[in-house]
């Protein structure tokens, strides 16, 4: 018997994606021995922390990085980092910035909530964050009106829960911040090209380690090798809570370097053929469609196309089935109720399909 069924929380179908809630991913064995075997012995914490980033800066093209607990935490040290830099006192002071720079630049439509709002990380970290543009318009002359003074970075977020529509890009982000001498930060957390993003000429970039990459619960900061010391620093101080220990360095490590290896037309083929198999299976039973990431990733999902509010009673019936199937719903105020393949199994297919189709004969 699992830990599972000893707590009885049942297992789930999850067809939402790499989602936290839904225990993000699941791990493979190369993944579970590398942690089984670091489990088993002692080693020096900073030097294998050091090394492991030594190892991931090499993999993603950057001058360092660290690993940390996850991405989110990812931009909290990014933002301490800008403001408290390596100095102890500084460090030990934050949240409270004493006299450095704090104002902490955000587009108006990337100060999202994924779970918790980033504008919290930011304050956390000793940052007052500044709205720049609106949220359905940010112009040049908006971010250079917004650097002050008192600027200590700007956090850009590449997200499908931000609005990238009317945004300025991370390309004109990095040149107006360059001209003024201002880090550029990225939360690229559930991010495909990690190399996109490292050499896009922002200083710091964070990932999730258990998204894309198929790792435990983890993060990767990436970049400027003086500001990722920085970020190192910071666990002496508010990085302490985010600190991951050689368990999760040592299957951060493996799953990156599998994820870099891997064959990416194979993935996107097996997707796919799960997005076809879910059309077919439904097909004279439903509306369904074909749907692209909403984020710009090379990813496609099955959707079952309603009004918004049978859209949101399909997700109710499946949720509250054995075992729950927990679909995509972030475009529910459209009707749609989509299906992500990438953390399906064949058999899950098979269950959505027949649990879909039950739905509808209703």
């Amino acid at each position: 018997m699992n830990v599972f069924d000893q707590l009885g929380v049942e297992r789930v179908i999850n067809a939402s994606g790499r989602m936290t809630t839904l225990g993000v991913n699941t791990l493979s064995k190369d993944v579970l021995e590398a942690m089984s075997v670091a489990g088993a012995a002692y080693v020096e914490i900073d030097a294998l922390q050091r090394a492991v980033g030594r190892e991931v800066a090499a993999l993603v093209g950057a001058e360092d990085a660290m690993v940390t607990t996850g991405a989110a935490a990812g931009v909290a040290l990014m933002v301490a980092a800008t403001i408290a830099g390596s100095d102890i006192t500084r460090v030990h002071a934050l949240p409270d910035p004493l006299d450095a720079p704090n104002d902490v630049l955000v587009q108006a439509g990337h100060q999202v909530n994924f779970g918790s709002p980033i504008l919290q990380l930011i304050r956390m970290a000793g940052g007052r964050p500044v709205a720049v543009g609106s949220v359905n318009s940010v112009s040049a002359g908006h971010l250079k009106g917004a650097i002050g003074p008192q600027t200590a970075a700007l956090v850009y977020v590449q997200s499908h829960h931000s609005v990238q529509k009317g945004m300025l890009s991370l390309a004109d982000c990095v040149a107006i911040c360059k001209e003024h001498s201002v880090p550029v930060l990225v939360d690229a957390a559930a991010e495909e090209d990690l190399k996109r993003f490292v050499s896009s000429g922002a200083d710091l970039v964070t990932f999730s380690g258990g998204k894309a990459i198929g790792g435990p619960t983890s993060g990767i900061v990436a970049g400027r090798a003086d500001l990722v010391e920085s970020c190192r620093a910071q666990n002496q101080g508010i990085g302490r809570p985010m600190k991951i220990g050689k368990e999760g360095l040592a299957g951060l490590l493996t799953a990156l370097h599998a994820y870099m290896d891997r064959d990416v037309q194979a993935d996107r083929e097996r997707c796919s053929a799960f997005v076809d198999r879910i059309l077919a299976g439904l097909e004279g039973v439903v509306k369904t469609q074909r749907l692209e990431d909403e984020a710009g990733r090379g990813i496609e999902r099955a959707g079952v196309v309603l009004d918004p509010d049978g859209a949101r009673d399909l997700v109710a019936f499946l949720t509250k089935g054995s075992p729950p199937i927990y679909p995509r719903a972030h475009l529910l105020n459209l009707g749609i109720v989509a299906f992500d393949p990438r953390p399906l199994g064949s058999e899950d297919v098979d269950v959505i399909i027949e649990r879909v189709r039950e739905y509808c004969a209703r």
